[in-house]
């Protein structure tokens, strides 16, 4: 469920409650956002290799 509060990083699409992303260290965050996926085994996982996400955590499908 999406929390008010999170933001996605419009360029690694992780999902953040902070103003800076805490994986790539930009600052392009947006509140619109749609669909998340938890990673949890990003090298076995096909999902993470068509998103090139390389970390476990929760992403957005799509920034807006």
């Amino acid at each position: 469920m999406k929390c008010m509060s999170e933001k996605a990083c419009n360029n690694c699409h992780f999902i953040t409650k902070e103003n800076v992303c805490p994986k790539c260290k930009s600052t392009n965050l947006s509140e619109d956002f749609g669909g998340i996926v938890v990673m949890f085994d990003v090298e076995n996982s096909a999902v993470a290799k068509a998103m090139k996400i390389k970390e476990k955590g929760r992403y957005a499908l799509k920034v807006r």
